[in-house]
């Protein structure tokens, strides 16, 4: 009995070092993914824009329940990530962005985001142009 009980004590032990490595290593993702969707503390000025039209005693709750939504989403973006690229690559990109060419390619980010947001709006805007004319015939 003590074998079994030794034995389910060392299991548990194992599990909660795996599940705060896990923890640990979600978390440096999370950090990853706010900086390299191209928010992170980037999207702050943006939340500010939208939220200065709001009566003052509404701003404040407006800006939390924002930030909420998007750690959420940043929450679901890590989940991707972590489904479909092997924990050591991912290791591997992170380490990549800690270095002064990824530092480079992080600090562009919000400004190439902006444009690739501006060029697909351009680009879905065509293809709406070309769905019309096509439905017309």
């Amino acid at each position: 009995m003590k074998k079994f009980l030794l034995a389910i004590a060392l299991v548990s032990i194992s599990f909660s070092g795996f599940a705060q490595e896990d923890a640990e290593f979600k978390a440096e993702m999370m950090n990853f993914v706010k900086v390299n969707s191209g928010t992170g503390e980037a999207v702050n000025p943006y939340i500010d824009q939208m939220a200065a039209g709001l009566p003052d005693r509404n701003k404040e709750a407006f800006k939390s329940e924002i930030k909420a939504e998007l750690d959420e989403m940043y929450s679901q973006l890590v989940d991707v990530y972590i489904e479909n690229v092997p924990k050591e690559d991912l290791k591997k990109m992170i380490e990549f962005y800690q270095t002064p060419a990824g530092e480079s390619i992080l600090k562009a980010t919000p400004q190439i985001m902006a444009k690739n947001i501006s060029i697909t709006q351009g680009l879905m805007m065509k293809f709406q142009n070309i769905l019309q004319k096509y439905s017309a015939q």
